[in-house]
C-alpha cells in the first residue's frame, strides 16, 4: 500500500465511522417514524456488518505491518505479534457473527454459531493482555512508566464495579440469572474480569506514553484504551437489555456503541504504522547518501 494512503488511514477510519453512524441515525429515524424495524435490520445486516468486517480485516493487516517493522529483540515486537493474534481472532469472530450467524438456516445451526461467536470475545482478550504486558515492560525499562490519575480510577471503578455486580447477581447467584451453565457460558463470564485487566493496562500505557506528548504513538494507545472502555460500556448495555432495565429505544442506541471499538481497534495500529513510516522517512532523509563517499579529515 502506498505511504500516502497509509498516512491518510486514521482520518479515513474516523470519517468512515462518522458516515456509518449518520446512516444508522437515519435508519433509526425511519424506524421511529414508520414503526418498521426493517430499517434497523437493513442497517445492522448491511452497512453495519460490512463495517465490522472491514475494520477487522484492516486491523489484521495493520497489526501485521507494525509487527514486521520492529527488529528482533525489541520488546514491542512480541507485543505487536500478540496484538496481531488478537486481530486474527477478532476477524474470525466477525466472520462468525456477521456472516455465518445470519446465514444459519436452522435453529441448531443458529445456536451453535451464536455459542461459537460468544467464545471469541474472552479468548481474544488473552493475547491482547499478554501483548500489553510487554508494552508495560518496555515502558518500565525505559523509565517512562506513568501513574494513574483520578479520572482513570473513576473509569476503572465503573468497570470493576459492574463486574462485581455481574458476578454477584449472575455468576454466583443460585439460578445464574436464568442462564443454562455450559462450558461456553463459563468462558464468556471471563470477559468482564479480562476487560478490567485490559483497561488497567491500557490506561497505564496511555499515561506512560502521554509523558512524551500527544503524538501518533500516544494516539495509538489512547485508541486502544477507548476501545476497551467502550467494549465494557457495550457489555453493560447488553446486560441492562437482558435484565429489562433499558427501554427499547435506548437498547437500540446501545447497539451503536459496538461500532466505535471496532473502529478504534483499527485506528490504534494505524497511528502506530504511520508513526513508524514517518520515523523511517526521517532517518532516510538524514542518512548519508550511499553514492557519496565521506571526505577524510
Amino acid at each position: 500500500m502506498d505511504r500516502s494512503v497509509i498516512a491518510r488511514l486514521p482520518r479515513t477510519i474516523a470519517l468512515t465511522t462518522g458516515v456509518l453512524l449518520t446512516i444508522g441515525a437515519a435508519a433509526c429515524i425511519a424506524w421511529w417514524r414508520t414503526g418498521d424495524a426493517a430499517w434497523l435490520r437493513w442497517f445492522f445486516s448491511g452497512p453495519g456488518a460490512v463495517f465490522f468486517l472491514a475494520c477487522a480485516v484492516l486491523q489484521v493487516w495493520l497489526s501485521f505491518q507494525c509487527w514486521r517493522r520492529f527488529s528482533p529483540g525489541d520488546l514491542l515486537r512480541p507485543a505487536w505479534l500478540l496484538i496481531f493474534a488478537t486481530a486474527l481472532m477478532q476477524l474470525a469472530g466477525a466472520v462468525v457473527n456477521q456472516v455465518l450467524l445470519p446465514a444459519a438456516t436452522s435453529g441448531a445451526l443458529l445456536r451453535r454459531a451464536a455459542e461459537i461467536g460468544q467464545l471469541f470475545s474472552p479468548l481474544q482478550m488473552i493475547p491482547l493482555a499478554c501483548g500489553l504486558s510487554y508494552v508495560l515492560k518496555a515502558c518500565r525499562r525505559n523509565g517512562i512508566l506513568g501513574r494513574l490519575k483520578t479520572v482513570d480510577l473513576v473509569l476503572l471503578s465503573l468497570v470493576v464495579g459492574y463486574t462485581g455486580w455481574f458476578f454477584a447477581t449472575v455468576v454466583f447467584a443460585s439460578e445464574h440469572g436464568g442462564r443454562i451453565v455450559t462450558a461456553q457460558t463459563i468462558i464468556s463470564w471471563a470477559s468482564d474480569p479480562l476487560l478490567c485487566i485490559l483497561l488497567f493496562q491500557a490506561i497505564l500505557i496511555r499515561r506512560s506514553i502521554a509523558n512524551m506528548g500527544f503524538g501518533l504513538i500516544s494516539r495509538c494507545w489512547l485508541s486502544f484504551t477507548a476501545a476497551i472502555f467502550l467494549t465494557s460500556i457495550g457489555d453493560i448495555g447488553l446486560w441492562a437489555w437482558h435484565r429489562g432495565y433499558l427501554p427499547y429505544p435506548l437498547v437500540v442506541a446501545s447497539w451503536f456503541i459496538w461500532f466505535l471499538p471496532g473502529a478504534l481497534y483499527a485506528l490504534g495500529p494505524a497511528y502506530q504504522l504511520v508513526a513508524m513510516l514517518l520515523a523511517t522517512r526521517a532517518d532516510a532523509e538524514y542518512a548519508f547518501p550511499a553514492h557519496i563517499e565521506p571526505v577524510a579529515p
